[in-house]
This record gives structure tokens, sequence and C-alpha cells, in this order.
């Protein structure tokens, strides 16, 4: 099976021709787009002119990648290629990266399974948005929220390399208030979180969710303080075994296991589908307690 290809050249020179299914990605962009690479255990082949291939070459051997090929462009190389029919042009890009396995097995498995079909979609905590364009990619009309604006900006970059259409906004989640608050009721059909939490955020999100939307969550659970990495350890970061079922009580329960990184750390592997009548139900509550006193919001 042949070697991620990555072509490391300034995209100007990419553009106009480059060797068929390469991943364009600048030597001197790599670091800033780190989120773009495969797992460190892949072995990678390079192309580019020869300060392109050094200056690539020297950044992955410091992040532990294996290159195993490399191959300098030139002339004559074109002319080879052309003469193969393998030169490409343009702005396709081939994807190295990869989404977390629970959005791959959602969109793969689990929502054709259940007749899910592509929406409004909402991710939380969205940092880079390699899991949101990727959703995007399979149909879905996505936006992702994040407090830092520079992993905005590479979620932006992201998605136009892989020619999606994604939207994103920065703003704080934690401020005690509905950081939803300018979203109506019902907005989304999918409502997805990777490696956060912030508990009081789960009623807002199921005021938001349309009956029949999906939440999917993946993210860290007790016990990764007993691991060799040892963190997050502050249990307001850690889920209790069971506890995403109880908060989304009433939904139709599609998935809730238990996954481990490779790291070894425990994480959540957890989908549901919320009833019509359990929204409603929850809206109700929601509205209620906030006339009382946000953090009944959380009980």
């Amino acid at each position: 099976m042949p070697l991620p290809l990555i072509d490391c050249r300034p995209l100007e020179a990419y553009l106009l021709g480059h060797i068929e299914g390469a991943a364009s990605i600048p030597a001197t962009e790599m670091p800033q787009r780190m989120h773009e690479l495969p797992k460190t255990t892949q072995p990678l082949a390079l192309c580019g002119d020869v300060d392109s291939l050094r200056m690539a070459r020297e950044f992955l051997a410091r992040k532990a990648y294996r290159v195993l090929e490399q191959t300098e462009w030139t002339p004559q190389l074109a002319a080879s290629l052309m003469a193969q029919d393998r030169l490409e042009s343009g702005v396709d890009s081939a994807r190295l990266w990869q989404p977390a396995p629970l959005i791959e097995r959602f969109v793969r498995a689990i929502a054709p399974a259940h007749g899910i079909l592509p929406g409004k979609g909402l991710d939380i905590g969205c940092g880079s948005g390699r899991d949101m364009v990727y959703l995007a990619a399979h149909g879905w009309e996505m936006t992702g929220i994040d407090y830092l604006d520079g992993a905005l900006q590479r979620a932006q970059a992201l998605a136009a390399s892989q020619q999606v259409n994604i939207q994103t906004e920065c703003r704080d989640l934690e401020t005690g208030t509905d950081p939803f608050a300018d979203y109506a009721d019902a907005t989304f059909g999918l409502v997805c979180v990777a490696r956060y939490l912030h508990r009081p955020l789960f009623p807002w999100m199921q005021r938001i969710l349309q009956p029949g939307g999906v939440v999917i969550y993946q993210t860290f659970m007790q016990g990764c303080e007993n691991t060799a990495i040892g963190r997050p350890r502050n249990p307001n970061f850690l889920l209790r075994p069971g506890e995403l079922a109880e908060q989304f009580a009433g939904a139709e329960i599609l998935l809730d296991e238990v996954e481990n990184l490779d790291d070894g750390r425990p994480v959540s592997a957890f989908i549901c589908r919320m009833r019509h009548s359990a929204v409603i139900l929850r809206a109700a509550t929601i509205i209620q307690g906030a006339r009382c006193h946000p953090d009944l919001c959380d009980a």
C-alpha cells in the first residue's frame, strides 16, 4: 500500500502540478498544520524541492514521524508524470488526517442503521475542526464554537483544503449563562463534543436539539488519573460511569460504551437521539429553573 504523500512545496507550485494523490502541506506551514497530519505511527513520503524537503524532514523528525521516501520535484519528474498520466494540478489535496473514531463510526454505521440524515450540526469546543470538517464533507451543515480564535482559523483553513463550507464562532462557553441564547429552540439536528466537559451545558444543549436530534459525546472518564499519562485528574473534567445516560434521560441511547485511547486513557463513546417528548419536557424544566437560578439547570 502506498505511503501517504505530502507535497511540501509552496502552494503556488503545488497548484501548477503535483503527483496524483498528494496532500499539500508546505514545509513552512507544518508547525501550524499539525492537525492535518496522520498519527505519528504512520510512515510518510515527501515530495518537494531541495529546501522544502530538508525543512519538512527536519520538522517531522522532531515530531517523531518517520519519512521513508523522498522525491525531489524537477522538470524531468513533471514530464515523466505527465507521460504516465499521473500529473495533477489544482487545489485537490488528499486527506491524511482522521476524525475521532466515534464520529467516523457514526457516519459510516450508526447514522445509516438508524435512518439519520444530515442536517444542521453544532460542534462544541471544535478546536482545529477535524470532526466538523469530516461531518461537513458527509453532508452536515456544520457550525463550530471555540474560545480560541486561532483554532477557528485553522478549522476554516482545513475546511477550505477539503472544499467544504463551515461556520465558526468564537465565544466563551463557561460564563454561567446560556452560551447558545442566540440559537432558537430545536435549531440543530446534531450536537457533538470531543474531549471537553462543562456540565452546565447539558440542559442548554438539549434546548437547541431538534426532536430526533443526535448527541455525539466523547470525552475523558474517571480512571484517566490512574493511567501512565495521569491527566486529566480534576473530577470536573472526568465523566462518571453512566453519567451521560443520566443527563440525557428520556433519549434513545444508540451507543454507550467506554473506549481507550492509544495511550490507555478511557473515554466515553456515547450517542443518543432525542425523543420528541423528552425535548419538550427538558425545555420546560430549563425555562422554569433559569428563572430561579442558573445552577438549577445542572440539577
